[in-house]
């Protein structure tokens, strides 16, 4: 998982945090592309391609990706999947720690934040771009790209300061993989 810039160029972490997990600075919280690539896991199966999977009665009803916020992006509204399809679009709440599943609650920010992924099952339909400018998936392993279907905008911009991105994502048989996580660090204006 990382960044790319409006551009499709994929930017490189600028460090780790204590436990290792990659730090990516960024000079505002939007015009950006945060995208997440996967391969086929320990049983072999490929991932699967949902990005919503809502139901405000089951705590437990998940999308196949599975992303969660430390801390409120945008308005941190609590509205599920207010990605301006329908005015005004709204932003995401905080899960901190990350929680996939169990409480209504965190069902609703994963599926507020996955639903304004695409899916993306060939290298040629990548959000990110190789030198040539040309789409390409980062990894040449990965078999499929999660990507923030238009960019984040300002309705989901990050916050200034440190906010940890974690994600997992279940194969086509809905077992999840391991959750992995980054930190988006927008610097003070």
């Amino acid at each position: 998982m990382g960044i790319a810039r409006a551009d499709g160029q994929v930017t490189q972490p600028i460090g780790n945090a204590n436990d290792g997990t990659p730090i990516y600075d960024r000079p505002l919280g939007s015009g950006f592309f945060l995208y997440v690539e996967v391969r086929n896991g320990v049983s072999n199966r490929p991932a699967g391609h949902t990005t919503f999977n809502s139901d405000l009665g089951d705590p437990n009803a998940l999308p196949d990706f599975q992303i969660l916020v430390s801390r409120p992006l945008g308005n941190g509204s609590t509205k599920v999947c207010d990605d301006g399809s329908i005015p005004p679009p709204g932003g995401v709440p905080a899960v901190n720690p990350p929680m996939f599943g169990g409480s209504q609650d965190s069902a609703n920010a994963i599926n507020d934040l996955a639903c304004r992924f695409d899916y993306r099952g060939t290298s040629s339909e990548a959000c990110t771009r190789n030198v040539s400018q040309d789409a390409q998936f980062v990894v040449s392993t990965s078999r499929a790209q999660f990507c923030t279907a238009s960019g984040v905008g300002s309705e989901i911009a990050f916050p200034i300061g440190d906010t940890r991105v974690t994600v997992r994502v279940r194969d086509n048989l809905g077992a999840p993989g391991p959750a992995s996580s980054m930190i988006v660090r927008v610097a003070a204006e």
